[in-house]
């Protein structure tokens, strides 16, 4: 009776996608510029393994300066 068209269906899960997308960035966008406009230590908020997914987080190995002698 009804012949079903997939075009649309991939067409609205297309559009699904990208509103998540957008939606996703813009907030993050948006937490960002407040963070910076206020001046707030993002650190001190930020959850542990967000800093480990984004390479925040302070080891002292990586850190540590050594003194090589110049010749």
């Amino acid at each position: 009776m009804y012949s079903y068209n997939h075009k649309f269906e991939r067409a609205a899960r297309a559009r699904r996608a990208k509103a998540v997308f957008f939606t996703i960035l813009f907030h993050i966008l948006l937490i960002a510029g407040i963070a910076y406009g206020t001046g707030a230590d993002l650190g001190h908020y930020t959850p542990e393994f967000v800093k480990t997914l984004l390479g925040m987080e302070e080891d002292g190995s990586a850190t540590a300066r050594v003194d090589v002698p110049k010749p």
